[in-house]
Formats: structure tokens, C-alpha cells, sequence
């Protein structure tokens, strides 16, 4: 990514029913990008995902069943939204996320429901947490969106809200680079199994923390990357953020 300022990143999040991305379901979405001329071209908007909205899910983004009544149901959604992911990689942009991987799993979860074809092969995508991860390694607390927000002088002030999570996630990459030179370094093409490589190193190790207090290792769906892969019942499987 030498010639970052011609690149075009695409920050992308959901809000959605609950944390499982192989059976929730998508009630709202944002991306992101930087304007040529400065200020940002943001999309977003409200998802009806055909099913009543958990309580527990809107304590946390505050969308409700109203809300979404007159929305695009799934799959109108699914192929707005792939719409514009595929449209970036095609034309050489990146995809930026926190824990992107979530998102774009859900997507590709609901493609397959409907008989498209999956997100495969995927373009470059670029994860603010991975990359936190890599970097910053032995750094403790939480690393949720908001911690860091916090950690790279980010103001996060819409919390939970698809758009500014995902402008809240470009502006953290932005600083990311600047603080990291060496992923200014990376090449485009590589860039997912970079990405992949320092996100299967970190679940490797936790994986094995887990199994040191006596818990089940992550199953292999989780080690696919950007897109996870059904685990068999019998793993554990994470399949929500942690």
C-alpha cells in the first residue's frame, strides 16, 4: 500500500439481532469512505431482518421492530450490500472493519440462504482489531471499538450506530498508520493473508489460554478468515465477537 492516498478504503458494519453471524440477522449497515475533496461519503440505513428484534440486541444499538417495519428486507439487503463490497474490490479498494470478519461472514451467511454464490474468493480486507492485536500485543483491558477509540484518540460518539462504528473504525486505521508505519508497507494483493496470518497466530494462542483453564479450543471454522466456516456442533465454535 505504498501509494496509500490512491487506494480506496471502505469501512463496513452491521448492527444486528444477536452475535451469531451463521443465524442473526442484519438491522442496520454503514460505510464509510474519505472524499477526494475532504469530509466523508457515508450509506447507511435500517435493515428488516423478518424476524422480531431481541430485546438484549436492542439494549445495545436501540433499534426496534418499528424502526425497521419499512426497511429493505434480507434480500433486497444482501444484495445492496454485496453490491458494494464486491464493487470495491473490483475495483482495487480495501474493506476496513472492527472485527470485520463478523460482518462479512453474516453477509456471505445470508448469500448461501438465498442460493448466490459465497463471498470466494474475497478481496483485501483490512481489520483494526487484528492489526491492534499485532502490533500492540501485550497491551491489557478490553479492546472493544470503544476501548480503542479511546487508545487512538478517536471520538466515538454514535457507539452502536453501523455508520459511526464503521467511520469510527477508518479513522482508528488512519491513526493505525501513522502510528505503524509497516502497514502502509503492505502490499494490496497480500494483504487478506497478511491479515489472516496475524489473526490465526492470535486465535492459536487463545485458543490454547482456553484450553489451559479447561475449556474447549476454538474449532477450525474460526481459523477461515475473513469469512468463518460453520464449526461442527461439537466445537467450540465462538462464532461471536469476543
Amino acid at each position: 500500500m505504498s501509494d496509500i492516498s490512491s487506494i480506496r478504503f471502505v469501512a463496513f458494519d452491521l448492527e444486528t439481532t444477536g452475535v451469531d453471524p451463521f443465524t442473526d440477522r442484519p438491522v442496520s449497515y454503514g460505510f464509510v469512505e474519505r472524499a477526494a475533496a475532504g469530509g466523508y461519503l457515508e450509506s447507511g440505513g435500517y435493515v428488516n431482518p423478518g424476524i422480531a428484534i431481541p430485546p438484549g440486541a436492542t439494549r445495545v444499538h436501540g433499534i426496534t421492530d418499528d424502526m425497521v417495519a419499512d426497511a429493505p428486507r434480507l434480500a433486497e439487503a444482501t444484495q445492496l450490500l454485496s453490491g458494494v463490497i464486491l464493487d470495491t474490490w473490483a475495483k482495487g479498494g480495501v474493506i476496513v472493519g472492527m472485527n470485520v470478519s463478523y460482518d462479512l461472514t453474516m453477509l456471505n451467511s445470508l448469500r448461501l440462504v438465498q442460493g448466490l454464490a459465497p463471498l470466494a474468493p474475497t478481496g483485501p480486507v483490512l481489520d483494526v482489531l487484528i492489526a491492534d492485536r499485532h502490533f500492540d500485543r501485550w497491551r491489557k483491558g478490553s479492546r472493544r471499538l470503544l476501548d480503542l477509540c479511546a487508545h487512538y484518540g478517536v471520538a466515538l460518539d454514535d457507539a452502536h450506530a453501523a455508520v459511526g462504528d464503521a467511520r469510527a473504525s477508518l479513522l482508528v486505521f488512519e491513526e493505525q498508520v501513522r502510528r505503524y508505519p509497516e502497514l502502509e508497507r503492505l502490499e494490496v494483493t497480500s494483504l487478506s493473508d497478511t491479515m489472516g496470518a496475524w489473526y490465526r497466530d492470535w486465535l492459536s494462542s487463545f485458543s490454547k489460554f482456553l484450553e489451559s483453564k479447561g475449556e474447549a479450543p476454538i474449532g477450525p471454522g474460526r481459523y477461515a478468515w475473513p469469512v468463518h466456516e460453520v464449526d461442527p456442533p461439537s466445537s467450540n465454535g465462538r462464532a461471536g465477537e469476543i
